[in-house]
């Protein structure tokens, strides 16, 4: 199939599912030409911003600038209520780095994420991504900031009612953290790149991190294109509104690793549509499989004769 049918094809899926869909996925090992569906366009990234933000998290540990065992104290009054994990405690809590890094990636835990961004701070995440290619907006901001906009553009009193307020179809509301401009925004190939590198890496920090995205407890998006016990899908879910994301490694067993983004914005706004999550399945399986390739050693060429 050529690219231009290749993309056609995805553009029916998005259609037929009433998205609009930006799509990339390239080969981590023996690269090859990347396939993808308006790869290079931003667009706001919700809680993705969290699997860069881990990329960073990991690279300073290894060089000696965080520890991962240092405990970091998440007082209740001080978090930002969410919709999973210590964002719905309602008591102080105590825990290392890097199960705050657990908790973000398999849950996408906002408490967690929050306490993780507040330890490195902006300044030194924005220098970090920078150092490695990456734009800074890839995370502009925590998900207690993101949740201060959506509670002040939505005029409500909390995240839950702000959701509401978004997924209301007879009264459609908009919300900054919609543009690019004002929320952690990325291209679908900017994250594929990001997974890039963290592929690269061989740090135990970096291990921790795919450990824990190979344990993500949301399998019906990427997931749900591959559904073989022995896939193994290492994924970052982000969701806000409209808008449905995920950024993954998928892993067929004796094959090289491939990266996939799948950034959608749907025409409905109502909170739950299983068949876009579907679609986004459906998505991924057709930009990644005809990427799909052994992973066999070459032969090693004869030594020349002297």
């Amino acid at each position: 199939m050529s690219q231009r049918d290749h993309r056609h094809d995805l553009e029916q899926i998005a259609r037929d599912a009433g998205v609009r869909a930006h799509v990339h996925a390239v080969r981590l090992s023996e690269p090859t030409e990347p396939l993808g569906l308006a790869a290079d366009v931003e667009v706001a990234i919700a809680s993705v911003y969290k699997l860069p933000l881990a990329l960073v998290w990991a690279d300073l540990v290894e060089a000696g600038e965080l520890d991962p065992a240092e405990p970091l104290r998440l007082a209740a009054g001080a978090r930002m209520p969410g919709p999973t994990g210590i964002a719905v405690l309602q008591d102080d809590v105590t825990m290392t780095q890097r199960d705050l890094i657990r908790l973000m990636l398999t849950i996408s835990d906002n408490a967690a994420g929050d306490a993780i961004f507040g330890r490195i701070r902006s300044g030194r995440i924005h220098h970090r991504l920078t150092q490695l290619g990456l734009p800074a907006a890839l995370v502009r901001q925590s998900s207690a900031e993101e949740t201060r906009a959506i509670l002040r553009d939505t005029e409500s009193a909390d995240r839950p009612a702000a959701l509401r307020a978004l997924a209301d179809p007879d009264h459609p509301t908009y919300t900054s953290q919609y543009d690019p401009a004002y929320s952690s925004a990325a291209t679908p190939d900017q994250l594929t790149a990001v997974l890039r590198i963290l592929w690269s890496r061989a740090g135990r920090a970096h291990d921790l991190v795919r450990a824990a995205m190979a344990r993500q407890a949301w399998r019906h998006r990427i997931g749900s294109g591959f559904p073989h016990d022995d896939v193994t899908i290492f994924g970052k879910t982000g969701s806000l509104g409209s808008l449905r994301h995920e950024a993954a490694v998928v892993h067929f067993p004796h094959e090289y690793p491939i990266a996939v983004a799948v950034l959608t914005q749907a025409v409905r706004p109502e909170q739950h549509l299983p068949r876009v999550d579907a679609a986004i399945g459906e998505l991924a399986r057709r930009a990644v499989t005809p990427l799909r390739m052994p992973d066999t050693p070459r032969p090693t060429p004869p030594a020349r004769r002297s």
